[in-house]
């Protein structure tokens, strides 16, 4: 393990990366703003050494996250390591984003510590007699108290993290799988790519996380670009074009954002659904809209759920993206699932049984990012040992698909109870009516875990607690929320999902 090179140490820790979001030990949130970015230095039989680029991070990583580092690295090579954090401050960029600055609680550490922090800045501009800018401010970070210190925004470019894309053959129509659940999402993304802002504009599609939703946009992109190298064609995440916008007004450049995002052939929009509720980031997105849209530019967009159940947006938002094509991408279905895992192990050059393939696809059944998952744990597994992928191989790398399937009223039944236990009150209790505020908390934690856990739709979901749709996605919307403010909640929640997962284990 000691001859490991920068690309192979690189891997590993992708492949851990992606297992720890996957088994949702943590939120995609928390890994982007903690995790994500660390390096892996160093492997061997005793120790596993990771970079980070300041000791705050240091210090959050070693008490909150070693453990479950070292037991994810376990479930990849085998053994399970000893944690070393390292500072590397060469790691550190000149300015850092907004985008990394999540938690208003973190800034107020970072504020002690690091001026340099550009949430920092953006924070203490609140305070100036800029409109624009203190409800922008007010929107990414509602938490923040301001002090009456004196700061002034340095004469800077805003940073451009826009995706200007180029072709890119990890992600076409050739090596994505169709099957029953995303066969009309793949037709319309098809249409799109070979008229682009003719037939289809905007182009809509939405399900929940990891199936294929962000590949479709590429793909259009990808053959478009291969037709007509020089478009314009500009990737994006909601919660990108929100920061940037910040930046934007923070460094007064509002002419040149609006500048580069108008004048995209194409421009690709994923989860949408961060701007909703961000009045100030919704207009600026409405007015991009229609100036593409009156051009005859092609839009797509992405989210978890339809527009009609982004309830915070605009209504003049949704009812443009009703206007055009809308479609969906289910989980896949047993055969779409063989398919794939066919398909991601002839790419991988990996030779996996058939036996160990039917056993992944009756077991795999959340998301692709899964099953690319487990693929790229099999692949890392035959590298560093060299022995052939097997079902021995599956027991050892894999244990946590080797149960029997449980019945979903059995799954519900267990969360109820684990829910109950952790905020001291009853199964009945979250099922009933009362509006006390723990109770309230409970069902609205229960309702959130139930969603993402069994896949149960808003209406089945809602059976279950006797309330309507609409009351179940008000609930899970506002634990969502809460989840990307408040740490030690979203420390709970997934407390709660990995008992939840360890039990019925």
């Amino acid at each position: 393990m000691s001859n490991l090179n920068s690309g192979d140490l690189a891997a590993i820790w992708q492949i851990t990366i992606k297992s720890m979001v996957d088994e949702e030990l943590i939120s995609q949130t928390a890994c982007d703003l903690w995790v994500k970015e660390c390096r892996l230095d160093s492997l061997d039989s005793e120790t596993a050494v990771f970079a980070v680029e300041n000791e705050m991070k240091r210090n959050i990583i070693a008490d909150r996250y070693s453990e479950m580092l070292a037991s994810q690295i376990c479930k990849v090579i085998g053994y399970k390591p000893a944690i070393v954090i390292i500072t590397d401050l060469s790691m550190a960029p000149e300015i850092v984003r907004l985008s990394h600055a999540l938690y208003p609680t973190d800034i107020v550490r970072q504020r002690e510590e690091a001026s340099r922090d550009a949430a920092v800045d953006a924070a203490a501009l609140a305070e100036d007699d800029n409109t624009e800018m203190n409800a922008l401010i007010r929107e990414a970070y509602p938490g923040i108290v301001h002090d009456d210190e004196d700061r002034s925004a340095p004469a800077a470019e805003p940073v451009s993290s826009e995706r200007r894309l180029t072709y890119n053959e990890d992600y076409t129509f050739d090596n994505f799988v169709v099957g029953n659940s995303n066969q009309l999402a793949h037709a319309a993304a098809l249409s799109v790519a070979d008229n682009v802002g003719m037939k289809i504009n905007p182009l809509f599609i939405y399900g929940p996380s990891g199936l294929g939703k962000t590949h479709l946009m590429y793909a259009i992109a990808n053959r478009a670009l291969k037709r007509d190298p020089n478009m314009k064609v500009i990737y994006v995440k909601g919660e990108e074009f929100m920061n940037q916008l910040i930046e934007a007004i923070r460094v007064k450049s509002n002419a040149a954002f609006r500048e580069k995002y108008r004048r995209a052939d194409m421009l690709l929009i994923d989860d949408i659904q961060f701007i909703a509720g961000k009045e100030s980031t919704q207009m600026e997105f409405f007015h991009t809209f229609d100036a593409l849209y009156e051009d005859h530019k092609q839009i797509i967009i992405t989210s978890d759920r339809p527009p009609k159940e982004l309830t915070t947006l605009e209504e003049r938002i949704r009812s443009r993206f009703e206007a055009g094509l809308i479609t969906d991408i289910q989980p896949p279905d047993y055969e779409l699932r063989l398919a794939i895992l066919k398909n991601k192990a002839q790419h991988n050059h990996m030779d996996v049984p058939m036996d160990v393939i039917e056993f992944l696809a009756n077991n795999l059944q959340s998301n692709i990012r899964q099953i690319e998952g487990v693929i790229k744990k099999l692949g890392a597994r035959n590298l560093l040992s060299g022995l052939p992928i097997s079902m021995d191989m599956v027991i050892t790398t894999l244990p946590e698909y080797l149960r029997d399937s449980e019945p979903v009223g059995d799954t519900v039944t267990r969360i109820l109870e684990i829910v109950a236990r952790r905020y001291k009150v009853t199964s009945q209790d979250i099922l009933g009516s009362s509006r006390k505020k723990e109770i309230k908390n409970a069902r609205n934690v229960a309702m959130y875990t139930v969603r993402v856990i069994t896949k149960m739709s808003l209406p089945q979901i809602g059976a279950i607690f006797s309330r309507d749709h609409s009351t179940v996605h008000s609930n899970i919307t506002m634990v969502e929320s809460a989840l990307t403010t408040d740490p030690l909640f979203e420390a709970t929640v997934t407390e709660i999902m990995k008992e939840v997962k360890r039990v019925g284990g």
